[in-house]
């Protein structure tokens, strides 16, 4: 039986290539503009496809916390970390984010069901509350972990383990939902169950192994459990 559910933010929630890419392009040019440095070369830091404007499934910017990315480009471009951040932050901080269309009454449907719910991020506890209450979400879930919440960036399992172990639950009594890799290893790694969605950036193929199931989007989740409650 499943008590609690804890979700990634970015590719889980929101539909990560739509909310990223279409401002990742400029943004690069952008930067290398006050910087100096090339583009192409940023770019590589970040992850991204300045010929085709798209996130590659492995990109750093996907897989990697937030300063991690930012200490790689800072050592590109010559600044130092602190500086590329306040450039950063109030650009990235600025993006609209392209909710999974019903996932926030998804949300409030597992919390009227009984479930509490999670968010586990490798951005900011911050920047994740920050968006959260944007979409709406915030009312549907009892905690919010970043990655500089205490327990380190997934693929870290501690975040995970913590979720279930404050609520005084069992460890397969709580279910992760997420996109990437980092979801699934953090999963496994606090003995956690593992749904995968879609609308990040890897394939079934490639998520299936990891997974308990492969769903399209977050919405399918009521269906799924339910499944597994007749099964």
């Amino acid at each position: 039986m499943i008590r609690a559910i804890l979700f990634d933010k970015d590719g889980t929630l929101t539909d990560f290539r739509a909310t990223w890419e279409p401002w990742m392009g400029g943004m690069i040019r952008d930067l290398a503009d006050a910087s100096g440095a090339d583009a192409a070369d940023i770019a590589d830091g970040f992850g991204f496809d300045l010929r085709t404007d798209t996130i590659p499934a492995d990109a750093p910017f996907v897989t990697a916390p937030g300063y991690v990315t930012v200490e790689t480009v800072s050592r590109r471009i010559g600044w130092p970390k602190a500086r590329l951040s306040d450039w950063l932050d109030p650009r990235s901080g600025s993006v609209e984010q392209v909710i999974v269309p019903g996932a926030v009454d998804v949300l409030r449907q597992l919390r009227d069901d009984g479930l509490k719910l999670g968010v586990l991020t490798n951005a900011s506890e911050a920047e994740a509350m920050r968006h959260l209450a944007h979409m709406g979400a915030t009312p549907h879930l009892t905690r919010i972990i970043g990655y500089d919440s205490g327990f380190g960036a997934k693929p870290d399992p501690r975040g995970a383990a913590h979720f279930a172990d404050a609520l005084g639950l069992a460890r397969h009594e709580v279910l992760l939902v997420g996109d990437g890799m980092t979801d699934m290893d953090a999963a496994r790694g606090a003995g956690l169950m593992a749904v995968a969605v879609l609308t990040g950036t890897l394939d079934a193929v490639a998520l299936a192994p990891h997974a308990l199931a492969v769903l399209p989007d977050v919405t399918h989740i009521q269906a799924w459990l339910t499944e597994q409650q007749t099964a």
